[in-house]
């Protein structure tokens, strides 16, 4: 599919499909075309060539946007309440208002007002308004934006779990977050698809080798690629005594991500 705004190609020929559960990074710079992708997935943005298939249908896919708000005066339960209450709902008997509630730790806070919730917890109140929906896929744009370590880690944490049962579509600029969770990627730039496979395929074919750094208490720091390991253990061995730290640092997804672009971080 492409998207086009004026002379502006936001989205060039983007071919993308989920099949199966899982947890599901979208990365890509800031304009790649995350969130127009996103938009167009869930009906909001018309698409100017291709088509956008759902088989599931819509009704199966929940969203929550960066920044989910709601009006202050209405409890957790019943923002849940009104999720309920716009368009049908997929009654499978598994998603409840307290169900719901209880998988993103609020359950404790199902009668206090919205307006008294912190920024993570209204994160998370986000997610259970989508999730009250019974959703086969969750799309999640930038879920820890702005959130404390605290509140980060309770959403990454829900994440994981909840990719353990359905597909989570989750956009962030914060790789080490994606690297943590994604066990797929679909990798934007400048409009285009350039990867829709597997992290750990994306990594093999982008990052560079691991390298084995040893620093010796004189200063000194020796770096080698993983076919002269053996002989630089054999070497420093006899001098076990002077050896400050050894350690293998590998590449990030962040590496292989600039790498794959053409651009430094």
């Amino acid at each position: 599919m492409s998207v086009r705004f004026g002379d502006f190609t936001a989205l060039d020929r983007v071919d993308w499909r989920i099949d199966h559960p899982g947890v599901i990074g979208l990365i890509g710079l800031n304009g790649a075309g995350k969130t127009t992708l996103i938009r167009a997935v869930l009906g909001l943005q018309p698409v100017t060539a291709g088509a956008v298939r759902v088989p599931i249908g819509l009704g199966a896919v929940g969203y929550c946007p960066d920044t989910p708000g709601f009006e202050p005066w209405l409890s957790a339960r019943e923002v849940l309440e009104q999720s309920m209450a716009i368009g049908p709902v997929r009654r499978t008997g598994r998603a409840t208002i307290d169900t719901a509630l209880a998988a993103v730790d609020l359950e404790r806070h199902a009668h206090r007002r919205a307006g008294g919730f912190s920024r993570g917890m209204l994160q998370r109140l986000g997610i259970a308004a989508a999730l009250v929906r019974d959703p086969e896929v969750l799309i999640l744009d930038e879920p820890t934006s702005a959130l404390d370590p605290e509140g980060r880690a309770a959403v990454l944490a829900l994440i994981r779990e909840l990719g353990g049962r359905m597909t989570v579509v989750f956009s962030s600029h914060l790789l080490a977050d994606v690297e943590d969770l994604a066990d797929r990627l679909l990798v934007l730039h400048r409009g285009r698809a350039i990867f829709t496979s597997d992290t750990a395929e994306f990594r093999a074919g982008h990052a560079a080798e691991p390298t084995l750094r040893i620093a010796l208490t004189s200063g000194r720091i020796i770096e080698a690629a993983p076919e002269r390991w053996e002989t630089v253990l054999a070497e420093v061995s006899a001098r076990s005594a002077e050896i400050d730290d050894i350690r293998i640092d590998r590449p990030s997804l962040t590496d292989a991500f600039f790498t794959a672009i053409g651009e430094k971080p």
